[in-house]
């Protein structure tokens, strides 16, 4: 589940190099020619590599492209180097600090304005993954189709079956919010491939597929909610139940993140749902979620609470107009609102909270969107008292965007029948950490922890 609220900008798109202008210059020093400088750009957990071919500066997003990013001016004058991206919107203006051969500087990119320090490197960056999964693999693997009769939605996914003879036991594995493919895959990773091999191994039949309108299936994406994403599933878990080999008696939904509330919305009315497993899943209404995160991103960064309960003041009161508020109303009322409530701050503490004129225009454009409209206001505890199967709830103590006090909003709506577990040192992506922030997700290796993946097959063996 990501920060939406006053979203920052990324490197998203990739552009071939071209050429590029250079302005009247100095030479760039020909041992710069090959040699490797390497940026994280924290605000966004994306990292940066600059390096020069034929006295030309070239940047990579490595994360995003293995092509060059497009530079459409450069200059390089008293040790200072000036980068411009006109098609990516962005600028950067670096100084040459020759006693420890760094580049240090500011990078713009639309609102953002940020701090960056390119320091050696011994090549351009590269991840490592060790857990991702490798054949020859002790399942079989199945490209399926699920079609959703009432609406133009075709689903594509991967039926991984355990060797040996079933029934068996099977979960469909629901993502979190934003465009995902069947592995959840971001910066990396693969969570759902490492946790769909982990369980096929341990005799779990799993089937995870690809959100509508991403990767092999088709649908509506845009303007599609979490009750549109609910159904999805729900005609997901009902096509796995009438497969060969499935014991339709012991089939159930592991969600991370939304796709924890989307498994409760599911179990909530299906009561041939035998079991619920939720990763991250949300306890509350999307608009506390938010709050919740909001608060705990701002204090990891050291932002005085005062600044941070006058950020939270303003999206109280945004969310609770946008219940009578017109759609086309959003803007001129956020930038009014943060007039009003942000008159005693200046405009550096506006910066550090995200409440200028150019944010509201952002978060404004943002509740336009029909998903976020349904997420703030849906309140996933009202599913969870409706549900009568098993409900395992797992959440890392360092997890910063559904934070672990979900766990007691969960078990407050279960009436404390749900089993809650607290996993200490992990993040939101279940990922042993250092501080839990996003942007230290990438430079992890470990995708899920391994006693995460022993708890779910342990939790679904032992029920079962």
């Amino acid at each position: 589940m990501k920060n939406y609220f006053f979203s920052l900008l990324l490197l998203v798109c990739s552009f071939s190099f071209g050429s590029a202008t250079a302005y009247a210059q100095q030479a760039i020093p020909s041992s710069f020619n090959g040699r490797w400088w390497l940026a994280v750009l924290e605000e966004a957990s994306l990292p940066i590599n600059l390096t020069f071919s034929k006295d030309s500066p070239l940047l990579y997003s490595p994360m995003q492209t293995k092509d060059p990013l497009s530079v459409s001016k450069w200059s390089f004058s008293n040790d200072t180097l000036r980068i411009s991206s006109k098609s990516l919107g962005l600028r950067m203006t670096l100084v040459w600090n020759d006693s420890n051969g760094t580049f240090s500087g500011i990078f713009r990119q639309g609102l953002l304005s940020a701090e960056l320090r390119f320091g050696p490197a011994d090549s351009m960056f590269s991840i490592n993954r060790p857990q991702m999964p490798m054949p020859p693999f002790p399942y079989s693997e199945e490209e399926v189709t699920i079609k959703r009769s009432k609406e133009d939605v075709t689903l594509k996914g991967t039926l991984t079956m355990p060797e040996g003879k079933g029934p068996f036991p099977a979960v469909v594995l629901v993502s979190g919010s934003g465009q995902q493919n069947r592995d959840e895959e971001l910066l990396g990773h693969k969570p759902f491939l490492v946790l769909a091999d982990y369980l096929s191994r341990n005799g779990i039949a799993v089937l995870r597929y690809d959100d509508r309108g991403v990767g092999g299936s088709k649908g509506d994406f845009e303007s599609a909610t979490t009750l549109d994403f609910a159904d999805d599933a729900e005609a997901v878990f009902n096509f796995i139940r009438k497969q060969k080999g499935i014991d339709s008696k012991r089939v159930g939904l592991v969600g991370h993140s939304e796709g924890g509330q989307i498994a409760s919305i599911v179990a909530a009315r299906n009561r041939k749902v035998a079991f619920i497993v939720l990763l991250a899943g949300p306890g509350t209404s999307g608009a506390e979620i938010l709050l919740q995160q909001n608060e705990r991103i701002f204090q990891l960064d050291s932002v005085p609470q005062q600044l941070i309960e006058k950020r939270l003041e303003v999206m109280r009161a945004f969310f609770d107009a946008t219940d009578t508020l017109p759609v086309d109303k959003y803007q001129s009322f956020l930038i009014s609102l943060i007039e009003y409530e942000c008159k005693d701050l200046d405009a550096s503490q506006r910066k550090i909270v995200g409440l200028r004129r150019g944010d509201a225009i952002s978060f404004a454009a943002q509740m336009r969107i029909p998903w976020m409209r349904t997420f703030i206001k849906l309140d996933n505890s009202e599913y969870l008292a409706k549900i009568r199967c098993p409900v395992f709830a797992i959440n890392g103590d360092k997890d910063c965007q559904v934070l672990p006090c979900n766990l007691d909003s969960i078990n407050n709506a279960t009436s404390s029948k749900a089993m809650t577990f607290l996993m200490p040192g992990l993040n939101h992506l279940m990922q042993h950490c250092y501080s839990g922030a996003a942007r230290e997700y990438m430079f992890i290796e470990e995708t899920m922890a391994k006693e995460v993946l022993d708890l779910i097959v342990r939790c679904i063996s032992d029920y079962l």
